[in-house]
């Protein structure tokens, strides 16, 4: 599945990602829909949302004018982004 999401990716590269996307412990489609999220390089941003307790519905929400998804993408911590959120009244849990 993850070498249909990224084409660019060969060999040592693409089990590296494939690696670390199994050890964040999804579903095959749960897997597919975090990569639709925060990208094939994205298995630690899923892992920390998780833990942090940001759900993958919350990837669309808007703090302070930036989807949460665009932060995380942008470097902005998980625990960054869930603080930003609470402060602003938002909930990103299921």
């Amino acid at each position: 599945m993850l070498s249909r999401q990224a084409v660019h990716l060969r060999g040592p590269e693409l089990r590296s990602r494939a690696q670390g996307w199994v050890r964040v412990g999804l579903w095959s489609q749960e897997m597919e829909a975090w990569i639709g999220a925060v990208g094939v390089d994205g298995a630690a941003i899923a892992r920390d949302c998780r833990t942090a307790g940001i759900a993958l519905s919350a990837m669309n929400v808007s703090l302070d004018g930036r989807r949460v998804k665009d932060r995380l993408r942008g470097g902005e911590p998980a625990f960054s982004v869930l603080a930003r959120a609470t402060a602003c009244g938002r909930s990103l849990s299921d």
